[in-house]
């Protein structure tokens, strides 16, 4: 039989483990949130610290491997963001964000092909509208950078006025690109410029950044799941 003092000993140690646990998963939370304010700012070595610490808190999530491989992406070490997301993918199947990620991360590589094998499977497993905009847009880049005239124009199509996203206004951006209307090109991206929240444009704009099309460099970005 334990004794009261042994007993009070016990509860104050069981009660100190509950506090230290809650300390630590708090850390956690407040080095990915950390984390994803230092890629907002493109600090990605303060991003991967900040990672560093959440991952030795927690065990890496597919949140956290996402993130990494976003700021491995900006940072231009594809390798490297390639294996961040398929573990981030590994860690949750049924997580939506490093799939496109990695469709976007074979974008910039050029791998035309390979972006678009992602972008379509995704197409039919996603019945979300936000997200469909966002994976018929990415289908449309694939195409033009192919050259591929009428695979582009029937992607064109598929991107039917009105979105709830820029998806309309810099699909039409793309094509007046890809056929030296230039002018009107940027009276698109104006426009969504007007319509649509400062954050919803750079990933739509990073591809034509990427092109050659627009030369400012847009802000680093994180697709948020819908």
């Amino acid at each position: 039989m334990i004794g009261p003092m042994r007993l009070f000993i016990a509860l104050i140690c069981f009660a100190g483990g509950l506090v230290l646990a809650g300390e630590k998963s708090s850390v956690g939370d407040n080095s990915l949130e950390v984390a994803q304010q230092n890629f907002q700012v493109e600090n990605f070595a303060a991003t991967h610290a900040a990672l560093d610490r959440f991952e030795k808190t927690d065990r890496p999530t597919a949140e956290s491997l996402d993130l990494r491989g976003c700021a491995y992406m900006e940072q231009g070490k594809f390798d490297e963001a390639a294996k961040a997301f398929e573990a981030a993918h590994n860690a949750s199947p049924g997580v939506f964000t490093p799939r496109i990620h990695a469709g976007d991360l074979l974008l910039r590589q050029k791998k035309f092909s390979e972006a678009r094998d992602i972008y379509e499977t995704l197409l039919k497993e996603k019945n979300v509208l936000v997200s469909n905009e966002r994976l018929r847009f990415g289908v449309l880049m694939t195409y033009l950078g192919e050259h591929n005239e009428q695979s582009a124009q029937n992607s064109l199509q598929r991107i039917g006025f009105p979105t709830q996203t820029p998806a309309y206004y810099y699909a039409q951006a793309a094509w007046g690109f890809a056929h030296g209307k230039d002018g009107e090109a940027k009276k698109w991206i104006n426009a969504a410029g007007k319509i649509f929240d400062v954050n919803a444009i750079p990933w739509f704009a990073y591809p034509l950044y990427e092109f050659g099309w627009i030369k400012k460099k847009p802000p680093a970005t994180l697709y948020q799941a819908i």
